[in-house]
């Protein structure tokens, strides 16, 4: 890795922890009282569009708005310097406060963790597959541990990502949720 990687990264690294520190007021309730869901995706198949737009007709069918934010495949110019999303890119999705965010994307990258930490919500969702956040400790000796509070609820899942269980899951799990 040559020095400007190194550099990036340790931006990127440092942001992040300074990103997971601003206090989070936690909240989690029932599918009924859920008026409000944001959903993070990036690149997603033919196939996850049509099951994110199923979901999205069925939430707004029981009353709760839900918006998305996509970063499309080859969408070099939304990011920055850092591999991170531009804020006018996310300008429009985080000026709002969610019931629910909804962290969609799996693997290495920090696109969803960014753009989670950044927005406003009550309940942080993500799935077990998503890169862990290095803590400061951890830059020292080049180790990697697991999340640092970006996420309230983390959806773990054995078998590759599917987007249409994944949902499904979360929607189980806020069904079980006591009404207050």
């Amino acid at each position: 890795m040559n020095v400007v990687e190194k550099i990036r990264e340790q931006y990127r690294a440092n942001l992040m922890q300074e990103l997971v520190s601003k206090p989070h007021r936690k909240k989690i309730m029932h599918l009924d009282e859920v008026r409000s869901i944001g959903v993070i995706a990036r690149c997603l198949s033919d196939a996850e569009q049509i099951t994110l737009s199923q979901f999205t007709h069925h939430m707004t069918n029981r009353g709760c708005m839900v918006r998305k934010i996509e970063l499309p495949h080859n969408a070099d110019e939304l990011l920055d310097k850092y591999g991170l999303p531009k804020m006018e890119f996310m300008q429009l999705f985080s000026s709002y406060h969610y019931d629910v965010l909804i962290d969609t994307t799996t693997g290495s990258d920090l696109y969803g963790p960014y753009v989670t930490l950044n927005a406003s919500s009550s309940l942080r969702v993500g799935y077990g597959g998503t890169p862990p956040l290095p803590s400061p400790s951890d830059q020292k000796s080049n180790d990697t541990k697991s999340y640092l509070n970006i996420y309230d609820l983390i959806i773990m899942g054995n078998e590759p990502f599917e987007l249409s269980r994944y949902l499904t899951n979360i929607l189980e799990y806020l069904i079980r949720i006591k009404k207050s």
